[in-house]
């Protein structure tokens, strides 16, 4: 099913966990490599990259892949999503990288996570739109 055509209960309900995938998948899965830039020397890239794909979510000695956290998350009432569909091929790609490659094949990688943060920021975004949309103000959600 499409985001849009949730009835606004069911949207209500699943706010919070599109906020959840915004924030821990969405953000996290670029956060090393925003700063380092992809223009820093392979091996700071690299390092970089792998911190952001292998260790997604840190919570103490607990650490999660993206691949892995996004099976967590990933919402399943909407399958039909495009933004849903998008993470899902990124990650899929994302899983099967090289990460001991060159640096096009690094490069990809984090084209790949940013694709998944954009589509998990669109899909919390459109959201919140549709809320807004129905009377509904998704920050007292």
């Amino acid at each position: 099913m499409r985001l849009e055509a949730l009835a606004v209960a069911q949207l209500v309900a699943l706010l919070p966990a599109l906020e959840d995938l915004r924030h821990d998948l969405g953000k996290y899965i670029c956060f090393e490599t925003r700063f380092v830039g992809l223009d820093a020397e392979l091996e700071t890239l690299r390092a970089a990259i792998v911190a952001d794909l292998r260790t997604t979510r840190r919570q103490a000695a607990d650490t999660l892949p993206a691949w892995d956290l996004w099976a967590r998350l990933r919402p399943l009432a909407l399958d039909d999503d495009p933004d849903l569909r998008a993470v899902d091929v990124a990650i899929n790609e994302l899983r099967e990288t090289d990460l001991d490659g060159p640096l096009p094949v690094l490069l990809a990688a984090a084209e790949g996570a940013v694709r998944v943060q954009q589509a998990t920021r669109r899909l919390h975004d459109r959201a919140r739109s549709r809320l807004r949309e129905a009377g509904v103000d998704p920050d007292e959600v």
